[in-house]
């Protein structure tokens, strides 16, 4: 008998951001300002390498070790509509054990003067090698940290 398994799960997490559509998305178009938000969530993360080709088609890689364990992010955009939505699949391994894989939704609305983001994920998890409330965790963690760069950096 297998011991192979998938455990599915769908997280939909809502932030207000108080700048402009625009100015939300831009932080998720542009390298280095995703670079410090996204890899900045995790203290003990230390990148090899990030990646990042922010179009239809495109892709966004980070490979870099935490604990011990080399973790490799690998992103292909299927839709991007500026200043309002972004649509992405990726993968994710530990070493060269595959520990998932997901469809995302990032949704910009303008609400006020800010922006209400709903980012929807569709996460499949590989054999018990990873779980939905990690990835809920690390998700959550970053969404905090591109509050503070929007606040560090200007809502403009």
């Amino acid at each position: 008998m297998s011991k192979r398994f998938v455990t599915h799960d769908t997280m939909v997490i809502e932030r207000r951001y108080p700048a402009s559509p625009e100015r939300v998305f831009a932080a998720w178009a542009d390298q280095s300002a995703k670079a410090v938000w996204m890899l900045g969530a995790e203290d003990d993360f230390d990148p090899e390498g990030y990646r990042l080709d922010f179009r239809v088609g495109g892709s966004e890689w980070i490979k870099g070790e935490a604990a011990g364990d080399v973790y490799t992010y690998d992103a292909r955009y299927d839709d991007i509509v500026e200043n309002e939505r972004i649509v992405y699949c990726y993968y994710m391994l530990r070493d060269d054990v595959r520990l998932s894989s997901s469809v995302t939704s990032v949704e910009f609305r303008a609400d006020g003067e800010g922006t209400h983001l709903v980012l929807t994920e569709h996460g499949m998890y590989l054999d018990g090698e990873d779980k939905p409330d990690l990835r809920l965790q690390g998700i959550t963690a970053q969404l905090d940290a591109l509050s503070g760069w929007l606040e560090k950096n200007g809502s403009a």
